[in-house]
C-alpha cells in the first residue's frame, strides 16, 4: 500500500481530530499575526509614546498624559499577545492528547487492529505507517505555531535579539515542535496500552502532564549546575548591569566564600534567621551584625547568560525527542505482544 493511500486512510480515521486541531491552530496563528501587526503598527504610528517603553516614566505631566490612551491600547494588545504566546507552550501537549491517544486505541477498540495485524507482515511496520501521517501533520501544525509565536514575541520585544535571549523560553522555536513529538508518542503509547479511546484520552492528559513535569524539574536541576552567580552590586557598592536576556534559575545570596544559596536554603540551614539588607545588596543576619559589619553574603541571582540560548534550545529539544523515541519503542513492544480481544 502506497504512502498516499496510507495518508488518506489515516486522515479518514482521524478526520475530526485533525479538523479540530487545524481550526485551533489556524485561529491561534491568525490571532498571533494580528497582535504582532497591531503592536508593530502602534509603535510606527506613535513613536513618541512607544519608542522607549523600558525607560518611559509616567509622572502625570508632559508626554505621559498625552500618551496615556496610546499606552492603554498598547498594553491591552500586549497582554493579549502574552496569552497567545502561552498557548504555544500548551499546544504540544494538546496534540499529544487529541491526536496521539486515539491513534492506536481506536483501532484496538474498534477491532480493526487485529485484522490489520493479520494482513500485515509486521505489526511494527503497520504501527510506523499508521502514525507517520498524523505525526508529520501534527508537527507541521506546531511549526506554524512556533513561527507565529516567534513573530509575536519579536513584535512584543523589538529591542531584543531573540536568538540570544531566553524571553518566553519554551514557547517559541524548536522546543515547541520537539515537545510535540514527545507528547504525541507518549499519547500513542497510552492508547496502545489502554486500548479504548475515551479512557486513553483521559489517562494521556495525566501521563503526558507527569512526564513533562518531571522533565521540567530535571531541566531545572541541570540548569542550576550550569548557571553563573551574578551579584547586583560589586564590593564598592556600584550597581552591576542586569542581564535581561539570561535565564534565571535561582535568587538568593552569594556567601563570602563564593557559595550561592537560595534564601530558602539559607533559612533552612540556619544561616539566616532574619534578613537585613543595605542599599548595596549586602545581607546580614541581624541588626547587630549589620552595625558590626559581619556580612552573611551579597544579594545575587543565579542565571544562564543569553548567549547560551541556542545550546539550551538544542538540549531541551533533544531530550523531548528522546522521550518520543523511547515511547515509540515501548509502543512497538506493546503492539507486538498484544493479544486479540
Amino acid at each position: 500500500m502506497g504512502a498516499l493511500t496510507w495518508a488518506r486512510l489515516s486522515f479518514r480515521q482521524q478526520r475530526w481530530e485533525l479538523i479540530l486541531v487545524v481550526i485551533g491552530v489556524a485561529a491561534v496563528a491568525a490571532a498571533m499575526l494580528y497582535f504582532a501587526t497591531t503592536l508593530d503598527g502602534m509603535r510606527a504610528a506613535s513613536p513618541e509614546c512607544l519608542a522607549n517603553l523600558d525607560t518611559f516614566v509616567d509622572d502625570g505631566s508632559g508626554p505621559a498624559a498625552s500618551c496615556q490612551a496610546v499606552l492603554n491600547s498598547y498594553y491591552e494588545a500586549y497582554n493579549w499577545g502574552t496569552n497567545f504566546v502561552n498557548l504555544a507552550w500548551l499546544a504540544p501537549f494538546g496534540m499529544g492528547v487529541i491526536l496521539g491517544a486515539p491513534l492506536v486505541a481506536r483501532e484496538i477498540d474498534g477491532g480493526t487492529a487485529q485484522l490489520a495485524w493479520s494482513l500485515s507482515r509486521s505489526r511494527v511496520g503497520w504501527l510506523l505507517r499508521r502514525i507517520a501521517f498524523v505525526t508529520l501533520f501534527g508537527l507541521g501544525l506546531l511549526a506554524v505555531v512556533t513561527v507565529m509565536s516567534g513573530l509575536l514575541t519579536g513584535a512584543m520585544f523589538p529591542e531584543k535579539t531573540l536568538g540570544e535571549d531566553f524571553i518566553y523560553f519554551g514557547r517559541r522555536d524548536l522546543p515547541v515542535v520537539a515537545r510535540g513529538f514527545g507528547a504525541l508518542m507518549v499519547g500513542v503509547l497510552v492508547g496502545a496500552i489502554v486500548g479504548r479511546v475515551l479512557p486513553a484520552i483521559l489517562l494521556s492528559v495525566l501521563v503526558i502532564g507527569l512526564v513533562f513535569t518531571g522533565l521540567s524539574f530535571a531541566h531545572d536541576q541541570w540548569n542550576r549546575g550550569e548557571a553563573r552567580v551574578q551579584r547586583f552590586y560589586d564590593d564598592s557598592g556600584t550597581s552591576i548591569p542586569f542581564d535581561m536576556s539570561g535565564l534565571d534559575v535561582g535568587y538568593g545570596l552569594q556567601r563570602p566564600n563564593g557559595e550561592f544559596l537560595s534564601y530558602g536554603d539559607a533559612y533552612a540551614s540556619g544561616i539566616l534567621i532574619e534578613t537585613y539588607q543595605d542599599e548595596q545588596g549586602r545581607v546580614y543576619a541581624s541588626m547587630a551584625d549589620m552595625d558590626a559589619g559581619r556580612l552573611v553574603g551579597h544579594d545575587a541571582r543565579s542565571s544562564i547568560p543569553g548567549e547560551r540560548y541556542p545550546d539550551l534550545v538544542l538540549r531541551d529539544s533533544g531530550v523531548a525527542v528522546l522521550v518520543g523515541v523511547v515511547a515509540l519503542g515501548l509502543t512497538a513492544v506493546v503492539v507486538r505482544r498484544r493479544r486479540p480481544r
